[in-house]
């Protein structure tokens, strides 16, 4: 059977008069062995072998990596090999499998090859010159073509695929599409001032995050453009540092004095940026804080809002933005900054689509847009126009499943499962939160701090400090203000069938259940008790459909369950009963 495979076809890897996109010879792969190291690990050895000799090559790509976990190219698999680059690394060559089609399973090894030696890949390689791959010449200063830097002499003439580099090598020229360029962002510490920006790059083969420091951003900044491809080489490499960035990569570039970024004026062959979609519906089973690629019709665009960071007290513009997809299902989608800012507000019902949306679980589901996201409005896609026209037919009229609350704290458009608190301290919450929806009924109200005086700004909501009779200060904005607005944290213990629980309720919800305004209920505090009184205790043992998250704390070395009720309405008696009825068939069968 060796003759199935093509003779002498590893060495011929390192012949360079081959041309590389028509040699494509049929291989076995002897082996496959993982190698990285992280959560970004994405690499694997292949022991490729031609029946005659075999040798280690590099698988590189998310479509390689696909096919062996899901066990489709495994030991002893027959390919052809579509596409392949051959790098060099401390003088030794090394293949890099971009791309494979699989032929046959064969249950042994084909032949008895032997390793190629060094020697024999030299000699290969030695046999003609070096293909003339090389970056374009450079000019020493920019101009309007889009040239970023002088290319010093020496410039390596291979193009090496991103997934190959490593810190080990020092010699290196890739070419890359800049899917993202991020706005320029000031630092500052201990150590000084500066500023910062960043790039993420991606070729066949894969992507990487690309950063630039100070003189870097005054040198580059200007001159980059998102969506181009461009020579790069001479950046540092160190590990990725995952905090920052959701690019699936060990290793991250970091800009030097001695960089290149030179356009390429034929990257028509370099990869757009890719994605792939998760529906809004199965948002439900995303962990919290992970990164996900998302696409929806905009079907409500809200206004920019100011908002003060708890952290930084700096002044921050966001805009929310809800999104609906064809699952069913719509979430929330935060915009920061310049995104919110320049959004163009005019579009119909536009298609947003970003990679690498942030996932919380803040009021249900929501996502953001954070620093290491591209948002992409109207993308000229086949996804994109085919989600307009179904919006624009039909997917307008449908009904769909609100995955966020109101306001973050609302949670009430979002479907939970029916559990009992027995069920819920059973489930021995631990790391994520858990949703749940229950019938419970109302047995003791806490008046006392059920509520407080807060900023009257319509942003923030930390409590104020009264400096006078007729003063009060913010600390969180450093101002004073002459009135307050009240706020409600109100905790009531809710009772079912499987025993009681302490639960709170925030403004919107304690409104709703007292059926009356904070402020109301602030003046009756201050001007009636016992009209305060009545309108608290008028609720005890009423009964409700709540909507809860329940999460477990620590303090103190001791755990306990913490509930926050996320909406609370009237109990539906006809769905209740239908529930019951279901439960009781099942109980039976």
């Amino acid at each position: 059977m060796a003759q199935d495979l093509t003779p002498n076809g590893i060495l011929k890897f390192f012949n360079q008069s081959i041309n590389t996109d028509s040699y494509k010879p049929t291989v076995q792969i002897n082996a496959i062995k993982k190698c990285g190291s992280g959560s970004g690990a994405n690499k694997n050895k292949l022991l490729v072998s031609d029946g005659t000799n075999f040798t280690t090559m590099l698988s590189v790509g998310d479509e390689i990596d696909k096919v062996i976990a899901d066990d489709t190219l495994r030991k002893n698999a027959v390919v052809k090999v579509e596409r392949y680059n051959v790098t060099n690394s401390n003088n030794k060559h090394f293949v890099l499998i971009l791309e494979v089609s699989i032929l046959s399973y064969p249950e042994q090894k084909i032949g008895n090859p032997v390793k190629l030696s060094d020697d024999q890949i030299q000699a290969e390689v030695n046999k003609t010159p070096t293909p003339s791959t090389s970056v374009p010449s450079a000019v020493s200063t920019f101009n309007s073509g889009g040239m970023a830097g002088a290319a010093p002499s020496g410039t390596p003439g291979n193009i090496y695929p991103i997934q190959s580099l490593n810190p080990y090598q020092n010699k290196w020229t890739i070419k890359a599409r800049v899917t993202k360029k991020s706005d320029i962002r000031t630092w500052s510490n201990a150590r000084g001032e500066g500023k910062l920006f960043s790039l993420e790059l991606m070729d066949e083969s894969g992507e990487i995050r690309c950063t630039g420091f100070t003189d870097a951003v005054d040198k580059f900044y200007n001159v980059v453009e998102q969506g181009q491809v461009y020579y790069v080489s001479r950046c540092s490499l160190k590990t990725a540092n995952k905090q920052y960035t959701a690019i699936k990569n060990d290793y991250e570039m970091t800009i030097n004095s001695d960089t290149t970024i030179v356009k390429c004026e034929d990257g028509d062959a370099v990869p757009q940026i890719k994605m792939e979609f998760t529906q809004i519906s199965d948002l439900e089973r995303c962990e919290n804080n992970s990164f996900v690629d998302i696409m929806g019709i905009a079907t409500d665009i809200g206004d920019v809002q100011s908002i003060t960071a708890r952290a930084s007290g700096k002044q921050l513009t966001k805009r929310e933005v809800k999104l609906q997809d064809k699952s069913g299902a719509a979430v929330s989608l935060t915009l920061w900054g310049n995104d919110a800012d320049k959004f163009d507000t005019g579009l119909a019902n536009p298609v947003i689509a970003v990679k690498a949306a942030k996932v919380s679980d803040f009021g249900g589901r929501s996502l953001s847009v954070s620093f290491s996201s591209t948002l992409l409005v109207n993308p000229d896609t086949a996804p994109s126009h085919e989600l307009k026209g179904w919006y624009d037919t039909t997917g307008k009229d449908e009904t769909v499943r609100q995955m966020s609350g109101s306001g973050g704290m609302g949670g009430g458009g979002m479907e939970t499962a029916h559990k009992s608190f027995g069920e819920i301290k059973e489930a021995n919450i631990q790391d994520k939160p858990e949703y749940f929806s229950n019938h419970a009924a109302i047995v003791f109200v806490k008046k006392d701090n059920c509520m407080y005086q807060a900023c009257p700004s319509a942003d923030c909501n930390k409590k104020v400090m009264q400096e006078s009779a007729t003063e009060y200060r913010c600390e969180k904005c450093d101002k004073l203000y002459p009135n307050f607005k009240y706020r409600l944290m109100l905790t009531v213990k809710l009772s079912d069938f499987t025993g009681n629980e302490w639960v709170t309720c925030f403004q919107e919800t304690a409104e709703k259940l007292l059926g009356i305004s904070a402020d109301d209920l602030g003046k009756l505090k201050e001007t009636n008790e016992a009209e305060f009184e009545q309108a608290m205790n008028k609720v005890n043992f009423t009964a409700y459909n709540f909507k809860i998250r329940a999460r477990t704390e620590t303090y103190m070395d001791e755990s306990r369950l913490k509930c926050t009720a996320l909406s609370v309405e009237p109990i539906d008696y006809i769905t209740h009963s239908k529930r019951l009825i279901d439960e009781i068939k099942l109980l039976e069968g």
